[in-house]
């Protein structure tokens, strides 16, 4: 099954356990999210859209996040001797598909590490 979602002014086509790179979004690394609209689900010879799709959500887990590539802008005026070169890089996240989720269903657990207290007071996230 997939569907088509909207976020952030573009529209991604996806399915369980696709992998994609967003506008940055406010969540930790490892922490699950629901991305909405859904405007359209399809597969299995069913398509639905619409009002069929009220409360369709998609489940995501925020892998990293990152820059993306530097781009350059030159500006030029000819004959004047008007040159302006700017650039910069988006903040972007990378986003793993958990599943479509129906209406009402409960987001998927998260699977971010949990402070796990140490003998000698300290705390450590329990990343390797």
């Amino acid at each position: 099954m997939y569907a088509i979602l909207s976020h952030g002014g573009r529209q991604y086509r996806v399915s369980a356990g696709d992998r994609l790179v967003v506008d940055r979004l406010d969540a930790e690394v490892g922490s699950v999210v629901a991305l909405e609209p859904v405007l359209l689900t399809g597969g299995d010879g069913k398509t639905a859209l619409g009002k069929d799709l009220d409360g369709l959500r998609v489940a995501v887990t925020v892998i990293a996040h990152r820059r993306g590539e530097k781009l350059r802008i030159f500006k030029y005026k000819a004959k004047k001797r008007s040159r302006k070169v700017a650039g910069y890089r988006s903040d972007l996240t990378e986003l793993r598909v958990e599943s479509i989720l129906a209406k009402g269903a409960a987001l998927p657990r998260s699977s971010a590490p949990t402070a796990v207290s140490r003998a000698d007071g300290a705390t450590a996230t329990g990343r390797p």
